[in-house]
């Protein structure tokens, strides 16, 4: 969960938006939307080198992806400490974050905190984000629960949707020290309509087993995750195993699960790599096929947990004793050179 904190928070700044303040930064901005990315970076130069703050931030968003210049970490650093220092909110939360990262420069999570919180009080909710996920996890600042609390939650109140979920994720969790049910699954809910991936997931994973209170219900659990499937992985692998199961006590449907397995599989989750070899096995949902359940039990039995990958070596003993050795070898070579989709 650390971890996708930390994305979320990242994706908050990349996304973030800049101040447009006059006509050449315009022209530049144009040039950059119509992909005229050399044109575009000249004119942004000129922009910052005149000691525009917000063509300085954009500049060193320009040299940090490469658009219209070669990639160039370190002076992306540079013109957004220009920004910062010259009052720009975004050009503070660009720095902050590139310091609490070390991106383009030496990590120094304090210098990080320090400007993010700048931002933040000014009133930058991807900032409020990123200080709120520094005070929860202790990172250039001594843990906080309390500071966690406040900071995702003016996040959340500014409508953000990151911001709603980080803290539903904050009140929800049993070690955070902020446990809270009945605030944490408003801010799930409202993070979930709100189009967030993973609150949609999380949202459905409760409602399919019955977890933080809320009453079991396979078809709520199947409609949430329907709309987070093609973005999360988990998503498809909950719908995989809802259909493989039946909803709420009814038959299962084959091809639902055979169809949300291999998109969970693909991406590499380790409880639908050993299902989909089992629906393979058994024919359900596809056509009976030995050889593709043999290479994805194969699979399965390097991949996941203990009782995942015992699971999977079961059904590669069945698999295997239903080919010859030749076929065998095929299958155990296809496993061999899979790699999860990114």
């Amino acid at each position: 969960m650390r971890i996708l904190l930390r994305r979320v928070c990242v994706l908050a700044w990349l996304c973030a938006n800049t101040s447009v303040a006059h006509a050449d930064f315009d022209a530049a901005m144009m040039a950059r939307q119509r992909g005229d990315f050399p044109a575009a970076f000249h004119e942004m130069q000129k922009e910052a080198d005149a000691g525009a703050a917000d063509a300085q931030e954009m500049l060193g968003r320009m040299l940090l992806s490469g658009q219209g210049t070669s990639k160039d970490a370190a002076s992306a650093v540079r013109w957004f400490r220009k920004a910062a220092e010259n009052g720009l909110v975004a050009g503070m939360l660009s720095f902050g974050t590139a310091a609490l990262h070390g991106i383009g420069m030496q990590a120094d999570p304090v210098l990080g905190v320090q400007w993010i919180t700048r931002a933040a009080t000014a009133g930058s909710a991807p900032a409020m984000l990123a200080l709120g996920d520094c005070y929860r996890q202790g990172i250039g600042v001594p843990r906080n629960v309390v500071a966690a609390h406040d900071w995702l939650l003016q996040a959340a109140q500014t409508g953000s949707p990151d911001g709603m979920y980080l803290l539903a994720d904050l009140l929800l969790s049993p070690t955070a020290g902020a446990n809270d049910e009945t605030a944490g699954l408003k801010w799930l809910k409202a993070a979930a309509e709100a189009g967030q991936a993973a609150a949609q997931t999380r949202l459905a994973q409760n409602l399919a087993t019955g977890r933080n209170g809320i009453e079991r219900d396979d078809a709520a659990a199947a409609a949430w995750a329907q709309k987070a499937a093609l973005r999360d992985d988990q998503a498809a692998a909950l719908l995989c195993a809802l259909y493989a199961r039946g909803i709420n006590g009814g038959s299962p449907d084959g091809a639902l699960a055979f169809r949300w397995c291999s998109v969970a599989a693909d991406s590499g989750v380790p409880a639908a790599i050993v299902t989909l070899a089992r629906l393979y096995l058994d024919g359900t949902g596809t056509k009976r096929d030995a050889m593709s359940a043999l290479t994805w039990a194969s699979i399965g039995s390097t991949h996941g947990n203990p009782a995942e990958r015992q699971n999977a070596a079961r059904l590669r003993a069945t698999a295997a004793n239903l080919l010859s050795p030749a076929e065998q070898q095929i299958a155990q070579t296809r496993a061999d050179t899979w790699h999860p989709l990114p």
